[in-house]
């Protein structure tokens, strides 16, 4: 036997990895359902202003999930011709034959040069795959690819050996079968692992074990690439092994159907967020057509009859201007006094005094009293004291400081006949 050593990358192989990743899709498809409902709901709001900002994140969220879940349930491609495998001649001169093989691995994949010998009946030669330590391969739920070269058409074969020990009934060594035609030129085959079956001819050979169904794929421990007597022997033949490697299936399954549930929903998306778009657009129109329209103010007609106690705008006004000018002299008048006398209330009152006015209450009575008391100290002899009381003021001092604050001056000083400034607009009273 002709080797080159290399050793296959460790691959994990969980147990129950394929139950778990089974579970996992169908869990996906139930999370996927549940987001399509979740984002019709969203979208059945009547969306404003950043509407197509909505539907894009609405769109992008489940790539964004499958994204995530392929990255989390990816499962490694194992290339055999590539990663550090070892590769081994096998012929058939331990059954008696004369086959002779050739192997040479350059940059372009894997030579294989050989010739089938014509000695015994079923001659063969192979291209065996293992580990060196004969630990098993990854291949349950995986499909098993080769790119082959040649110039002629060959019947080769995948057989994949898998150990399984029974105890005290010893080791078996079951062989499953996978058979193609590689065609002239570059042949590209790949068969899922449950396609390999195996032969009669192995039970023939190992009665013993004729229980044996299939491969449990737990412990596939070899992978062969034959080359068999459907072959012509005795002649030369030449291939170049391309590319070999186990594919996981799943993760090639999963992807293809969630590239189409996206397709699908992204249609179902565009259809109703167009349908609810249109709608909330003739809403919004309509809702302006209402706006701009002049509201019609109702006229509702009410018998009237005036009453005697109503009482015209200016003869009320009139009356609290009258009521102030006749009690300003006394120091104790509130709004209150005079809302009570009109049988009105204080507010209306102090609205009155200001629109005929100009001026609140205070602010009007206090102007009433500067101004009597300026009549008074030009025209008469009273004393300052007198005529602070004979206004409304109970206090000199009280009456000296808001004569001055009111007309620039004090009483004595305006009485001596200095002016002062202009009266000022708000007194204290």
């Amino acid at each position: 036997m002709c080797i080159i050593g290399r050793e296959v990358n460790d691959v994990k192989n969980e147990p129950g990895f394929l139950v778990w990743l089974l579970f996992l899709n169908y869990s996906v498809l139930n999370v996927w359902h549940l987001s399509f409902f979740y984002i019709f709901a969203m979208t059945m709001e009547n969306t404003k202003g950043k509407y197509w900002t909505k539907i894009a994140i609405m769109a992008v969220i489940p790539a964004v999930l499958v994204g995530i879940i392929y990255l989390f349930t990816l499962r490694p491609t194992v290339d055999l011709l590539e990663n550090k495998s070892e590769l081994f001649v096998q012929v058939d001169s331990m059954s008696g034959g004369n086959s002779t093989c050739k192997i040479n691995k350059n940059a372009d994949g894997v030579d294989m040069t050989f010739t089938l010998g014509s000695s015994i009946a079923y001659p063969y030669v192979a291209l065996e795959v293992h580990r060196a330590d004969f630990s098993p391969f990854p291949v349950d739920d995986y499909l098993i690819e080769a790119v082959v070269e040649s110039d002629e058409d060959l019947r080769l074969s995948f057989r994949l050996q898998e150990e399984l020990d029974y105890g005290v009934k010893g080791k078996a060594y079951p062989t499953a079968v996978y058979s193609f035609l590689s065609k002239k030129g570059r042949f590209e085959v790949s068969s899922h692992i449950d396609e390999a079956k195996i032969p009669e001819w192995w039970y023939a050979q190992y009665p013993q074990w004729s229980s044996i169904e299939k491969l449990r794929y737990e412990n596939v421990n070899i992978i062969r690439l034959y080359a068999d007597n459907s072959n012509v022997k005795d002649v030369e033949h030449k291939i170049t092994v391309k590319s070999l490697r186990l594919v996981p299936n799943s993760n090639n399954g999963f992807l293809d159907n969630a590239i189409k549930m996206m397709f699908a929903f992204w249609i179902i998306l565009a259809i109703v967020a167009l349908y609810l778009r249109r709608n909330n657009v003739q809403k919004e129109n309509s809702e302006n057509e209402t706006q701009e329209q002049p509201q019609q103010q109702q006229v509702v007609y009410v018998p009237y009859e005036k009453l005697e106690t109503e009482k015209e705008t200016t003869n009320l006004k009139e009356e609290i201007l009258t009521f102030i000018g006749k009690n300003y002299p006394n120091p104790e008048l509130k709004l209150a006094d005079i809302a009570k006398a009109l049988s009105m209330t204080e507010d209306k009152t102090s609205e009155e005094i200001r629109i005929a006015t100009g001026k609140s209450f205070k602010a009007y009575l206090n102007t009433i009293r500067i101004e009597e008391s300026k009549r008074l100290l030009k025209e008469t002899t009273m004393q300052i004291s007198e005529i602070a009381f004979s206004v409304g003021y109970n206090n000199v001092q009280h009456f000296n400081r808001v004569f001055k604050e009111s007309v620039g001056v004090a009483p004595g000083a305006f009485r001596d006949g200095a002016t002062g400034g202009e009266e000022r607009p708000e007194g204290k009273a």
